[in-house]
């Protein structure tokens, strides 16, 4: 929208692809421009684009009367109506009559527009949001050379989507300059902006942060150590970090949360500044490091994006709700500065002002943004870089003569002293260190001294930063008091007040921890004190807390932005509460699901005895979709939690269903013991080598070379085979399968649930968004009898369309060779018979490539651990707590 002010809203649900047609699989993009200053993507929109009926029907709630709908006419099919769970057209039955409707076959007509560029009718269909695109350009009489210029940058390496996006463009502009549409769509014609005379661009919150966490690198002459685990709504940052590694930042995925906190904190520790991301169920798993950041007065960044609800919540709505987790949520006395974005366009600053504080005052920060902030986008003036101060560092230089424990009587801060430097030679840990020497030291005195420098150094920040200032009005009336991605909202909202003649006043926090030093004293100036806040009120309770004031609370928990209406009354939008399947079309997910289906049926299973546990992503949704107990658990956890199941009950059927960036990377460890217990359990894993809820990063299982989001050059990792793992860590079942064979997936699924023991399936799943065709080597119809070969027990190791290949037993190399019946003199007493009670042979074909094999690979006997550990024990209750309360070293003081 050239010339014009502009912010938006995407709008998508947690699956990759949602069914089709369905409420619940809307994904939408909102955008609000103007001549004036655009603060907020709009609440009400005047026009609607609907291609389909289940975008008509969510999104009909936000219009306002006589507003415009444009709908997809083709698109209200009696189906589609019926996936919509819609009983009656709406384009028939009145619903729609207090607005303006305009239908128009846009499918049809952008599939004849591109018709002559050869494309099929799939692709073709693709190419209607750039028709529609077109269309509203007309409309509002905006140029189509920027949408040209993108198109070609965007799809250089496809020239034949690229020609159909631009015919389908152009095609869309025609439609409304040509046909009678045009008596009742009329051109808008909107003023442009009065903008600066500076160079602008169009930025997200993600892109933003990226560039100023270079920005503060480049200010600090320091580089960056960012070192993160896929999560949504974080990933994004890593991403546009990956991009950014010429510019003074290396990035590294991690296997979970953990591991990345750790990574980071050992790059400060080494002389980087490490930066970490996650949203708030990764930022809990981080606690326990950050604590160890503080003791060891590291600097270190927390970039946290917030998303809705405790737990996995609603991972693609956003919220404000992990403030307290920021300046509370860490055990013992351990306070650390807390720093906030408003808006995409401030996520530059804000950056920047959160690196300048870690590494002036020596401390780990976390900087809050949330999901919104994240993925919308906004207008951005280009700063003048030149004028940033630089970044002071507590570096050591030829002529430092301060000691290592030595601080800065202004911040607090001790010397940033790298391994290395033979001047400095000293020891860090968790552990109380002396305030003077950092040895190890357990008195009562220093811990009360070193309890204080903590605190000393996070309220020093408050020295150091601006006074806070009245974004809006004037001291009297009534302030507004906010932090965070309300900052847009708030800011039009008091503005039409004031033009109203109210008298209010925006305060809008970017220090929450400590707060602003005269914060008190300028809300003292008030009458009313309001918060609003998409929380249950933390930032109200710590304004209480910290200053005694007497805020008004007003909250908002819907997983949406703050709206200009919602000062006025909340609004709730539909999140459909249903449990149909929700996995992307094609997904082989769907064939594991009737898999399972048909094997509970067949081996006898009792649903109520019957339990799912999952952890997180595509594969763990599954338990909801299976009509037995079930609980989706959170990442990478699941089979520590099957664990406590087995153990409460040992009569319960057990099953745990992971992935390989859930089971393998975050939830290794887990599933390593899990293993190693040999606890009864059936686990699923569904591998298909790539992360897919989190958007395509590359997974522990991943090939080298494999390109994604966090390694477009490609992987440089050496994968995990999860079969070497398993059997490593000492399971007694191992099976593998491919998730088309739906022959062989009940009965393997059986066999696991009859083990008793740890039951570990490995199944090859293709993720068809993010890593399609990535075991088309081994599955492909043509050659799948050259490439897998099924295992059974007791029978030669045979493969190929007549059998007439094997596999023998190299006796010098210790491992299995390919060879073919009949020749250089093989026969099949050369063939090696499968022993599924040998675990080395096990080792050997679990690690086998082409043929791959299948089928029950290693099946031994072991005591299981749920068994063993209640046959030390007893399940009954032998004392009552009155015994208990009498046992031990009794004096009878009674009275005689």
């Amino acid at each position: 929208m050239s010339g014009h002010d502009l912010s938006t809203l995407p709008d998508f649900p947690a699956e990759i692809r949602a069914p089709a047609g369905t409420r619940y699989g809307v994904s939408a993009f909102q955008i609000q421009f103007g001549g004036d200053r655009i603060t907020t993507p709009g609440d009400a929109p005047d026009v609607l684009i609907a291609f389909n009926p289940a975008a008509l029907v969510v999104n009909l709630g936000n219009l306002k009367a006589d507003s415009l709908i444009l709908v997809d006419a083709n698109a209200f099919t009696t189906q589609r109506l019926k996936r919509a769970d819609l009983q009656s057209n709406p384009l028939e039955d009145g619903t729609l009559d207090k607005y303006q409707v305009v239908p128009i076959d846009i499918s049809n007509l952008t599939v004849e527009a591109v018709k002559p560029l050869g494309l099929g009718t799939k692709d073709a269909g693709r190419c209607k949001n750039f028709w529609a695109l077109g269309l509203i350009l007309w409309m509002f009489d905006q140029p189509r050379e920027p949408t040209r210029n993108w198109i070609n940058q965007k799809f250089a390496s496809n020239e034949q989507i690229r020609d159909a996006n631009l015919v389908a463009l152009d095609a869309g502009h025609a439609y409304g300059e040509n046909t009678e549409v045009a008596q009742i769509l009329h051109q808008q014609h909107t003023p442009q902006a009065p903008l600066d005379s500076v160079e602008y661009r169009t930025i997200t919150g993600a892109e933003n942060l990226a560039l100023g966490l270079v920005a503060a690198g480049e200010l600090a002459d320091t580089e960056l150590m960012f070192c993160s685990y896929p999560i949504t709504p974080a990933s994004s940052l890593l991403h546009h970090l990956v991009g950014l590694e010429e510019a003074g930042v290396a990035t590294f995925q991690a296997e979970d949360e953990i591991a990345a906190v750790c990574a980071a904190i050992g790059a400060s520790y080494a002389g980087k500044l490490g930066i970490t991301s996650s949203s708030g169920p990764g930022v809990a798993l981080k606690m326990e490091a950050l604590g160890l950041a503080v003791a060891t007065e590291l600097p270190l960044v927390l970039v946290n994006s917030q998303r809705a609800g405790p737990s996995t919540g609603m991972p693609t709505k956003t919220e404000q709700s992990d403030l307290y987790q920021a300046v509370y949520g860490r055990n013992g006395d351990t306070p650390l500065p807390v720093v906030a974005a408003r808006s995409p366009a401030d996520c530059f600053d804000a950056a920047i002002e959160a690196v300048r504080i870690a590494l002036r005052h020596m401390t780990p920060v976390i900087l809050l943004t949330d999901g919104y902030i994240a993925n919308a986008s906004e207008l951005w003036p280009i700063p003048d870089f030149a004028q940033y101060p630089a970044i002071d560092t507590h570096k050591p230089t030829a002529a430092t003569q301060q000691a290592v424990f030595e601080r800065q009587p202004d911040t607090h801060a001790r010397l940033w002293a790298a391994p290395g430097d033979a001047r400095f030679v000293h020891r860090v840990g968790g552990i109380e260190k002396d305030v003077d020497t950092g040895n190890i030291s357990y008195d009562a005195a220093n811990h009360q001294a070193m309890t204080d420098v903590r605190s000393q150094k996070v309220a020093s920040v408050a020295d150091f930063i601006e006074p806070q200032t009245i974004d809006q009005g004037v001291s009297g009336g009534v302030a507004v008091v906010a932090w965070g991605s309300t900052y847009g909202t708030l800011y039009k909202a008091v503005k039409d007040a004031l033009a109203a003649g109210e008298q209010v006043a925006h305060i809008h926090l970017r220090h929450i921890n400590p707060l602003p030093s005269n914060l008190g004293e300028l809300l003292a100036g008030f009458e009313t004190i309001i918060v609003p806040e998409l929380n249950t009120g933390q930032l109200a309770t710590l304004l209480r807390d910290k200053l005694n004031v007497r805020v008004e609370q007003f909250n908002k928990v819907t997983g949406q932005p703050l709206n200009e209406v919602d000062m006025n009354a909340l609004t709730f939008k539909d999140f459909a509460t249903d449990q149909e399947v929700r996995w992307c079309p094609g997904c082989g997910d769907y064939a594991i699901l009737k898999s399972v289906h048909k094997a509970l049926a067949e081996g006898g299973s009792v649903p109520e005895k019957t339990v799912f546990v999952s952890g997180i992503g595509c594969s763990s949704r599954l338990p909801y979709y299976v009509n037995t107990y079930g609980f989706h658990t959170i990442h990478g956890r699941a089979p520590a939690f099957a664990t406590g199941v087995k153990l409460a009950n040992p009569e319960l059927e057990v099953w745990v269903v992971t992935g390989d960036g859930d089971g393998l990377s975050i939830g290794g460890n887990h599933l390593l013991h899990t293993l190693r217990r040999n606890i009864d359990l059936n686990i699923l894993l569904f591998n298909n080598e790539i992360y897919g809820l989190t958007k395509g990063q590359y997974s522990p299982t991943s090939r080298p070379g494999t390109h994604s989001p966090t390694s477009p050059a490609g992987s440089v990792e050496a994968p995990l085979a999860p079969g070497q793992f398993a059997i490593g860590a000492g399971a007694t079942f191992f099976a593998r399968c491919v998730d088309i064979d739906q022959k062989t997936m009940p009965g393997l699924f059986n066999e696991a649930k009859h083990h008793k023991g740890s039951s570990f399936v490995e199944i090859l799943q293709n993720c068809i968004v993010y890593n399609k065709d990535v075991f088309d080597d081994v599955v492909a119809k043509k050659t799948a009898a050259e490439t897998q070969i099924h295992v059974r027990h007791g029978e030669p190791l045979l493969y190929g369309a007549n059998n007439e290949k094997g596999l023998r037993l190299n006796p010098k190399t210790l491992s299995l060779e390919c060879v073919t019946l009949g020749e250089d003199g093989v026969t099949l007493e050369d063939i090696q018979v499968h022993d599924e009670t040998n675990p080395t042979l096990a080792l050997l074909l679990a690690n086998l490539h082409l043929p791959t094999a299948m089928g029950v690979i290693l099946r031994t006997e072991r005591a299981a651990f749920d068994e063993s550990y209640w046959s030390i024990r007893t399940h009954e209750r032998r004392q009552k707590v009155e015994q208990l309360l009498r046992t031990g070293n009794m004096l009878d003081r009674r009275s005689k």
